[in-house]
């Protein structure tokens, strides 16, 4: 089976993996973008279950699959939600350190250092179980090959599973932020972090994801806010949900 992971891509991941949890960290944004992300996935996800909004064990249950899980924020947030959580990435030591982090909030998550197409070899072995969820967040734009990632997403979800996706536009906008004003003018990212290249705008993933079987047609935009104490620290602020998708974006959609 072909391996999607980008090398490169990994060994960037890796050096950086201490600092997933550093609020302020090169990862900041990922945590500023958890609540925006959640309510997505909740958003969506009573289309697979019917569960009143407000339940705090909203997710409980629902077998998720949180792809590129990296430190394990968004899989922790998941695991809150009632969600039984298994969580992949290609970088060890990224997997290490959302193992310790679980274990220290006392959060029971199975975390593996393993591909989409290696975790999809072992299920096709041992068991024909499929996730009802499968989410792959601001992953799609670091693997090399996109055809092979989404034809194991698909494959990894269950029919009538819900699949969700959050990503970079490859619009004006979502290069200048995504790519340059993060990595060169905020620097709260290291240089090289995109390829600007690998970025899909909503349209395209949409067209390429229902090759796979996999029917994209809910899509909200994760959009930054700005505060004047944001510019003086050099970061981003909260996001939050928008009809304005040129920066980031989250797609949602059934698996057939």
């Amino acid at each position: 089976m072909t391996n999607t992971v980008d090398k490169k891509e990994i060994e960037q991941f890796s050096s950086l993996s201490n600092k997933w949890w550093d609020l302020s960290g090169p990862f900041s944004a990922l945590h500023k973008m958890s609540n925006a992300r959640i309510e997505f996935i909740k958003q969506n996800a009573t289309r697979i279950f019917k569960k009143d909004k407000k339940n705090v064990n909203f997710l409980n249950g629902i077998n998720c699959l949180d792809v590129g899980c990296g430190g394990g924020i968004l899989s922790e947030k998941l695991r809150r939600l009632g969600a039984n959580v298994t969580g992949i990435d290609a970088s060890k030591n990224s997997i290490e350190i959302a193992q310790e982090h679980s274990k220290k909030s006392r959060l029971e998550i199975n975390y593996k250092c393993i591909t989409t197409s290696k975790l999809l070899e072992i299920k096709e072995q041992k068991t024909p179980d499929k996730f009802d969820l499968v989410i792959a967040s601001e992953v799609i734009e670091h693997v090399y090959d996109r055809k092979t990632f989404l034809s194991d997403i698909s494959n990894l979800c269950r029919p009538g599973g819900l699949v969700i996706f959050t990503s970079i536009n490859n619009s004006f906008l979502g290069i200048l932020f995504g790519k340059y004003f993060a990595e060169d003018i905020l620097k709260i990212l290291p240089a090289g972090t995109h390829e600007v290249e690998k970025f899909i705008s909503p349209e395209n993933l949409a067209i390429e994801a229902e090759k796979h079987g996999i029917i994209l047609d809910n899509f909200t935009g994760f959009f930054p806010t700005f505060e004047f104490k944001n510019i003086i620290h050099k970061e981003f602020g909260n996001f939050k949900l928008s009809s304005n998708m040129q920066i980031n974006y989250g797609a949602a959609g059934i698996k057939l």
